[in-house]
């Protein structure tokens, strides 16, 4: 089997952004997104805006899991995903999250709670996604005995040349700078959910997010609220964070 990158975050993180470098490298079969099914579609354990489902697209776990093992067939697998879409089902299947490398990516929540609410500007604390996502990098630390990878996005926006390097040197996969620059436009890895992706859409590399934020935290105070809830979580991932070499040298 060829090998398996999961890069594991929470919701405006920039790790479409991210993504989207893999898609431009041409060497992984790039899936996006895909166990949202689960969570929103089969289970509908809550809703969302800019949802539109593709037909004949697996709803159940096992059904997505195994579509993706099945593409390490034929070549490297990149998926990105937010471990809250099926937290109890990955933490019941520890044979999937060993034969993968998964890597982890966060970013500040005062930036992207506000990010969250310009797309989704009911969205409860449920899908916040923190809490999940540390609850999965500690399980699989002890799964393996090691702490997985962990990006912070600042590093990512202020220094992706360095901080890509760094990460594909510690997956073990060639570092190809040209793959930090493409083409604007809608990719179709991104059809279910197209309307969350519109910055990284119009991009043609990976940049610092324009805060064109729709609320101010003056606006719903209760946001206020989520960023307390999601900083814990946020600071227990950062400690582990891989520092891009030029910072790690100076």
């Amino acid at each position: 089997m060829n090998p398996s990158i999961a890069l594991w975050s929470h919701p405006r993180s920039m790790s479409t952004a991210l993504e989207r470098s893999f898609i431009e490298r041409g060497d992984f079969k790039v899936f996006h997104e895909e166990f949202a099914y689960v969570y929103f579609m089969h289970e509908e354990r809550a809703a969302i805006p800019h949802k539109n489902p593709q037909p004949g697209h697996p709803l159940t776990y096992p059904d997505i899991k195994d579509m993706m093992e099945e593409a390490r067939r034929e070549s490297p697998v990149f998926h990105k995903d937010f471990p809250y879409h099926c937290l109890d089902h990955l933490l019941g299947d520890p044979a999937y999250l060993r034969g993968q490398i998964n890597t982890f990516l966060i970013r500040e929540p005062e930036e992207a709670v506000l990010s969250h609410a310009t797309v989704h500007p009911d969205v409860t604390r449920d899908v916040l996604g923190y809490e999940e996502l540390v609850r999965l990098f500690d399980h699989v630390t002890e799964l393996t005995g090691t702490a997985p990878l962990v990006l912070n996005a600042s590093d990512l926006a202020a220094r992706p040349h360095e901080t890509i390097a760094a990460y594909c040197e510690a997956i073990g996969v060639p570092f190809l700078p040209e793959a930090l620059n493409w083409s604007a436009g809608e990719r179709p890895e991104w059809t279910t959910w197209s309307g969350w992706h519109t910055d990284v859409s119009a991009s043609s590399g990976i940049r610092a997010p324009r805060r064109n934020y729709r609320f101010g935290y003056a606006d719903k105070p209760h946001l206020r609220e989520f960023v307390r809830y999601c900083r814990p979580f946020y600071e227990h991932l950062d400690q582990f964070r891989l520092r891009p070499v030029k910072e790690a040298t100076t």
